[in-house]
């Protein structure tokens, strides 16, 4: 049987500036502390990732990147129900061009995940992407992970994924389109 997320070791990782591989709700994701912008970087160099991709900002509560957020935008921010869905926003000119890729959004998902949400807690948000290598399939596994990233994180988790399938719904939060389709 699988050991629960050693929340202490992941935080402990993450707080000095590590990458981490943790699982989110539906796969496996690559994670650094968004105080930590370095670590950013290698994440997207370990996946060999374009940064005008942008990424994905993990949160416990949406107030966490308020000081981001257009104050031209309304920030109300959506009531969930079901599988968390990523939300793109409008940001203002201080939110780091590394998480927008260059745009002037930025995708943030408040985690509900107890073990995942604990740690964004106490970590601060967490930029999050899917644990592969650009352009290949999400990893689902611990075991698919530390055959693809032992020797290039910092600290691989222990844990299961929140039993959804695939990357999660990323849908614009002033439109309301669905940008990237999400798996039940």
């Amino acid at each position: 049987m699988q050991k629960p997320m050693n929340e202490r070791a992941t935080v402990r990782c993450l707080l000095a500036g590590g990458v981490v591989a943790i699982p989110t709700e539906g796969v496996w994701g690559l994670s650094a502390s968004i105080a930590h912008l370095h670590a950013v970087q290698r994440i997207l160099n370990v996946k060999r990732r374009a940064a005008n991709k942008g990424l994905i900002v993990l949160v416990s509560e949406w107030s966490m990147v308020d000081h981001w957020i257009d104050p031209a935008w309304s920030r109300e921010w959506p009531i969930e129900s079901g599988r968390p869905a990523t939300w793109v926003v409008p940001v203002s000119a201080s939110c780091p061009a590394i998480l927008t890729g260059g745009r002037q959004t930025l995708a943030v998902r408040r985690v509900t995940m107890r073990s995942l949400s604990r740690v964004v807690a106490q970590t601060g948000p967490l930029v999050s992407t899917s644990a592969n290598r650009s352009g290949r399939p999400s990893s689902v596994s611990r075991y698919q992970v530390v055959l693809d990233f032992a020797r290039t994180v910092d600290y691989i988790a222990t844990g299961r994924t929140g039993g959804y399938q695939g990357p999660s719904m990323i849908k614009d939060l002033v439109t309301g389109q669905v940008l990237r389709g999400g798996h039940a």
